[in-house]
């Protein structure tokens, strides 16, 4: 049938318009109507309001309107309240038109979700929502989240909780297949008030979950910054290493390890789901965030100052990964995309052989090694007469190892691929959304190869310099070069699943990751030693490094309202395992043949050094195992005019790792009879890399593996972790204190860790101490209601992770020498902290914070060259360290230039720091030179203390980012760019031995457009690293000059092995300074191109 509607229009008469005219310009009045004809209900009030309302005539004239008072002026409210109990709704036309329409007509649905907040950011349960013109009425659940499916249209909710003013959220818009997320917070009624007061705010400007995420910072007790999951969709990034890289004072070191405030990832915790997570790397503490995909990630909060309930200890930021929980509404989508990398993409490509289930970042067995079935020399040593290479066990066991994982292929390098899926649902099991069941799971996929430049290489034995026959320091016109070739495949899976019955809530939180990394480190240069110049480089050095790493994590916590009393608790197993599996070291040398040059093997000679190069191979099999159990009990209660929260509760950890280390090289059989003679025939040794490896030749006139490890080759560490904490939130009129103290139980056990090697007579610190104090106060002054006022005070105490307790020697080829650790303590640091925020609208932030950290015993990781001239690395505490520093933090959309520029957005964020180290460094003479001795008359090493003005192992002196986006409702156009100033990679007392990474800086971009009816198709075009800039470490030695006070000798005087000395007459050459420039001495330069990548993504 076709509709008659009838449109009321307010020109019918010059009278009635003028009276119109004259109440637009009066305040608000109060207008009342009694019981009426729905039709002349309308009437009324298009001719009071001067509003259009459309209709159909014939559907309405048998319905009766409510008797109503409202504002005279708001046509919307008196519509709504008209509506009140009939068959019909309204739907807004533009800015000053209404269509009224039955319930059921719609014209699509939306939904309306969120969180309600108390006035401290925590979860309000409990809170009445009235949705209005529809009447429906719903309750929170247990974390303060609700969730409703409406008609498209326009809506005011009335949010009630007792000790609560109301508040009325007006022009609520619903749009057909979309969300409008609407997270607020509530405040609270003066002890003394009787009334309680109603708060009006208009909806039509909240912007989503970044409104919400920046809520709940505001109301934190303590400092912190964080970006959402829709901030993240904004941007090119795939994993949580690129998404941390946009908040405030963070950055990342080869995309995968936090750097917060400047301070490198020894400074920081991670937390995944709340629960601490293991060190994932096999030398140093640190997590590798690409383990995360951006799909599961619902928000990631970093916190900067501490509070006694955070089972955590930072002097950096504490890094908190939320996956995505019980949902507030349905969903489903699928996106896939590929990528095309500009130096690496239909490319040679070098690499060794892609295994069966290598895409599946399986291993097929082909990389196994007979772990626990070869005997050490020494054993066979002693089973034969002292004499190894006739014992019979050697070349047998040698069979054992029958798969070439050395040989190189080549190919063109493909696109990279990708792809996510992810859904949940929830199920009401009551009508008021008080009882409910819900799920959320995600799938994701990534498979990438590329490869990285080496411009540059002067680490370890390599050098661009020679000295000629007659004594000159000669350049190369040459550099040593070569690529980093990676095969990586990424994979994740994540299920998640809450129910909420009444005031209690039960969530298990499940996630599992695999990565296969492979990459290929192959370099092409002269050593110090080589003195020919013209000729093609004299040595080529491959490591193979095949990486299968797997992170399970699962999570059981509860929440539980017992009348005044919350009580929370929460147990999880976390498991990582990171199995380096037959990685190969390889050093080809060359030779001349006619007008040809030929590269090959050369194994070393049995019965010498056993090293892992020129051949050699090993497996690193790691595992740690983290079961945490934590509960709390907090209790609200007024006390005069104070609103207070008494929190108790309790952590509890008990952690253990494993590693088993496999070494062998391969070692061409010597002769029984001759010293240094090879028995191997010449042809043999230089034959291909596959003759050497054929079985046949492991005989007693070619080759046997030989295991290479000196001492034990297992790690096995316990640690055991309590600590109860008690803590108090003091609230009154403007002012809020958080304050507590937790008392922290720490011992670690070394069960087995025998590979220890002095390679030099400094032995570490092992004085831990069991019990540790920390308290920690957050003040904040909240003079108007978008305005803190920060300060801040913690003591925290960052504890060695096992992967810097494992004794084992570990080569780093990209490094040019072994890492190893000696005994080290947990560092302890007191935090102040000082900050202003002004939001001056929902989803705007600026804000800026002072802070001062003061650290003893800070760990760092130091360079020593040993009397044998190796290149070694290790972990020392240095004495203390004093950090201070400022941040600025801005996010501002152009609404205050014109409203049309409201989806246009500015982020803006800078943190900057100085630092002071106080070091004690072993010296062997005094500031005068003479050598310090023993009552014995024997020369010693003495501790020499001095301050050094120079950044921690880890930190830059500052951090920004920048970025400018279009948020439209279909176009979306993101720029950003992050810098971070030069890094100390190694630190040494002499700036021969320091390294630096200089300032790095990278651009990204996004457009993306949403397409269809319902938007629910999106396309994205990601570019990231648009510069391309190099990666360049370097140090400063050519910076300086050596003018020793009564000497000629410059540099050789053996007065500057005294650190004290070599400060004060070490100085910068006129001109020169420690920031980088093109004529410092460069270790290692190389990029990594640029990516882009494209994307769909489509949401059922």
């Amino acid at each position: 049938m076709k509709k008659n509607y009838q449109s009321i229009v307010n020109l019918k008469s010059i009278l009635l318009l003028a009276g119109i005219s004259l109440v637009g310009i009066l305040p608000a009045q109060s207008i009342s109507f009694a019981s009426e004809n729905l039709t002349t209900r309308l009437q009324k009030i298009s001719l009071q309001t001067g509003r259009n309302i459309a209709f159909d005539n014939t559907m309405l004239q048998n319905t009766n309107a409510p008797s109503v008072e409202g504002d005279s002026k708001s046509a919307e409210q008196l519509i709504r309240k008209s509506l009140s109990g009939t068959a019909f709704t309204y739907r807004p036309l533009g800015e000053s038109s209404f269509m009224i329409v039955q319930r059921n007509q719609s014209l699509g649905k939306g939904r309306v979700s969120g969180k309600i907040l108390d006035e401290v950011g925590a979860p309000l349960a409990g809170a009445v929502i009235s949705v209005n013109p529809e009447g429906i009425t719903i309750v929170t659940g247990n974390n303060g989240d609700f969730s409703i499916e409406l008609p498209e249209g326009q809506y005011t909710l009335t949010i009630r909780a007792k000790g609560y003013s109301t508040t009325i959220l007006d022009d609520v818009i619903v749009k057909n297949s979309e969300t409008n997320q609407v997270s607020l917070s509530l405040s609270p009624i003066g002890k003394d008030e009787r009334i309680i007061k109603e708060v009006t705010i208009s909806a039509a400007k909240k912007q989503n979950t970044v409104s919400g995420l920046l809520a709940k910072q505001k109301k934190a007790a303590e400092l912190s910054d964080g970006i959402s999951a829709e901030q993240i969709s904004k941007t090119p990034d795939n994993d949580a290493g690129d998404a941390i890289k946009r908040i405030t004072g963070l950055s990342t070191v080869d995309n995968k390890f936090v750097v917060v405030r400047g301070m490198g990832e020894r400074w920081n915790e991670t937390a995944l789901d709340g629960v601490t997570q293991p060190s994932t790397d096999p030398t140093r503490k640190m997590f590798s965030f690409d383990l995360i995909p951006t799909s599961v990630i619902d928000n990631i909060i970093v916190s900067k100052t501490a509070t006694p309930d955070m089972n955590a200890n930072f002097a950096g930021g504490f890094v908190q990964i939320v996956t995505k929980d019980i949902p507030t509404e349905p969903f489903f989508n699928f996106s896939m995309g590929s990528s095309y990398n500009d130096i690496s993409t239909f490319k040679e490509q070098l690499g060794r052989k892609v295994r069966k289930y290598d895409y599946l970042a399986f291993d097929d067995g082909s990389r196994n090694l007979p772990i626990g079935q070869v005997k050490t020399l020494l054993q066979l040593s002693s089973e034969n007469g002292g004499n190894a290479q006739t014992n019979p066990e050697l070349l047998e066991q040698s069979k054992l190892f029958k798969y070439d994982n050395f040989t190189t292929y080549r190919s063109n390098t493909p696109l990279g691929i990708q792809y996510q899926a992810s859904g949940g649902t929830y199920f009401n099991l009551n009508h008021n959304n008080s009882n409910k069941l819900g799920f959320v799971a995600a799938l994701s996929y990534r498979n990438r190869q590329e490869q990285e430049e080496i411009k540059n290489f002067e680490r370890g034995n390599y050098r661009r310099y020679f000295t000629n026959k007659s004594g000159d320091l000669i350049e190369r016109s040459t550099r040593n070069t070569g690529g980093n070739y990676e095969f990586n495949t990424t994979w994740s899976a994540l299920f998640n699943v809450g129910a909420q019955l009444g005031k209690n809530r039960f969530t298990l939180r499940n996630i599992y990751s695999r990565v296969f990394d492979q990459r290929l480190n192959r370099i092409l240069g002269w050593n110090y030693d080589d003195t020919s110049e013209g000729t093609p480089p004299s040595i080529i050095e491959e490591t193979n490094r095949p990486v299968f790493s797997a992170l399970l994590q699962n999570k059981l916590e509860g929440t539980h309202q017992l009348g005044k009393v919350k009580w929370d608790w929460a147990i999880s197993r976390t498991e990582i395992n990171r199995d380096q599996k037959d990685v190969t070291y390889l050093n080809f040398t060359n030779k001349k043949i006619g007008d040809e040059y030929f590269y090959y093997t050369m194994p070393d000679v049995l019965g010498n050094t056993f090293k892992r190069v020129p051949f050699g191979r090993g497996s690193y099999l790691y595992n740690e195992k983290d079961y945490n159990w934590e509960t709390s009990f907090s209790y609200p209660f007024i006390l005069g005019s104070f609103k207070n929260n008494l929190k108790v509760g309790y952590f509890g950890a008990a952690k253990e790792a494993t590693q088993d280390f496999f070494e062998v090289s391969l070692n061409a059989m010597r002769s029984a009879t001759s010293s240094g003679g090879y028995l191997t025939p010449q042809e043999l040794l230089m034959a291909p890399i596959s003759v050497k490896l054929d079985q046949k030749n492991y005989n007693p006139n070619g080759f046997a593996w030989v295991p290479t490890w000196e001492a034990g080759n297992k790690f096995d560490g316990k640690v055991d972790q309590h600590a109860p904490y008690i803590m108090m939130d003091n609230r009154w009129n403007k002012f809020r204190l958080v304050w507590g103290l937790k008392a922290e139980y720490y011992l670690y056990n070394d069960i087995e860790n025998t590979a220890y090697k002095t390679r030099w007579s400094y032995e570490g610190k092992t004085d831990d101490k069991k019990w540790q104090f920390l308290p920690s106060v957050n003040f904040t002054y909240t003079p108007w209601n978008n305005f803190n006022f920060r300060l801040a005070y913690s003591k925290s105490v960052i504890r060695p992770q096992f992967s810097e307790r494992n004794k084992y020697p570990y080569y780093e080829p990209i490094m040019g020498g072994e890492i190893f650790n000696m005994p080290i303590i947990s560092s302890v640091a007191n935090n102040y902290d000082f900050k202003a925020e002004w939001y001056p609208s929902p989803g705007e932030l600026i804000s800026v914070g002072l802070y001062y950290k003061n650290i003893d015993d800070p760990v760092e990781l130091y360079r020593r060259i040993t009397p044998d001239a190796a290149n070694v690395f290790t972990r020392l505490n240095t004495k203390n360290a004093k950090v201070k520093g400022v941040e600025v933090d801005i996010q501002k959309d152009f609404s205050f230039i014109s409203e049309s520029l409201r989806n246009l957005k500015f982020i803006g964020n800078l943190s900057v720091n100085d630092t002071k180290v106080q070091v004690e460094e072993p010296s062997s003479v005094d500031e005068d030179g003479v050598s310090f001795k023993n009552e014995k008359g024997e020369s010693i090493n003495k501790q020499i203390a001095y301050t050094d003005n120079r950044p921690l192992y880890g930190q830059s002196p500052y951090i920004f980012n920048l970025g400018l986006g279009y948020f439209g409702d279909r176009l979306g156009i993101n720029i950003l760019y992050n810098k971070a100033g030069r890094m100390l990679n190694v630190v040494s007392f002499d700036e021969a031995g320091k390294e630096y990474l200089a300032p790095y800086g990278k651009a990204d971009a996004q457009i993306s457009y949403k397409l269809m009816k319902n938007k629910q198709l999106e396309i994205k075009l990601n570019v990231s690293n648009i510069f391309n800039e190099d990666y360049i470490y370097y140090n400063n030695e050519n910076s300086y000059q050596f003018n020793p006070p009564n000497s000629d000798k410059g540099r050789s005087d053996v007065r500057f092995q005294n650190p004290v000395f070599y400060k004060k007459y070490a100085t910068h050459k006129e001109g020169w300074s420690d920031a980088y420039d093109e004529k410092d001495n460069v270790l290692y330069r190389f990029n990594v191109g640029r990516r882009f990548t494209l994307s769909f993504t489509y949401n059922f």
